[in-house]
């Protein structure tokens, strides 16, 4: 019996695999990148209805596949993850609860545009999915994963080191 949470993420990742498929299938001599990544994410607070979770900054990691669209327009589809530790506030006074670790999933779908300037590429991105909430072995507090809508954009450059080699930086929100 599946949670609704289970059935948007199944459906989600059904059709994009789907859209990625049929994508490939009419991919001729377009470019097709392979990125894997791995990066710092900075924590923040999540305002919830009856107290603040507080969550740490986090070492993330992950990987990317984009396809030429043209010469400097991509689609992308991204995964990325990180394990952080939060800790719950609750409102209007109280003990803040036991850290809570939790693994936290982003799977988006979203495009990329860039300018070519030599082995330089600026670029800025947008993309549109999914951020699963997964709890880890937490022995003081039962908690549910969680699946929700997420968006990212973002900026940075390649620097082609040579016609298929190069170093991407990226700063995203």
């Amino acid at each position: 019996n599946l949670t609704m949470n289970q059935s948007i993420r199944n459906l989600l990742i059904s059709g994009t695999l789907i859209i990625l498929m049929v994508s490939l299938q009419e991919v001729k001599g377009q470019a097709i990148e392979l990125n894997g990544f791995a990066g710092w994410q900075f924590g923040g607070k999540a305002v919830l209805y009856d107290g603040d979770l507080k969550i740490k900054d986090a070492m993330n990691y992950g990987g990317k596949i984009a396809v030429g669209l043209s010469t400097t327009t991509y689609a992308e589809i991204s995964y990325m993850r990180s394990d952080t530790e939060g800790t719950f506030y609750p409102y209007p006074i109280g003990s803040p609860s036991d850290p809570i670790y939790f693994s936290s999933n982003y799977i988006h779908v979203g495009g990329l545009q860039e300018v070519h300037m030599g082995p330089l590429a600026p670029f800025a991105t947008l993309g549109l999915g999914m951020a699963i909430w997964s709890p880890k072995n937490n022995n003081t507090v039962q908690i549910n994963s969680k699946t929700q809508f997420s968006m990212t954009f973002g900026a940075g450059v390649k620097f082609w080191l040579t016609d298929f080699l190069g170093i991407r930086l990226q700063g995203s929100m």
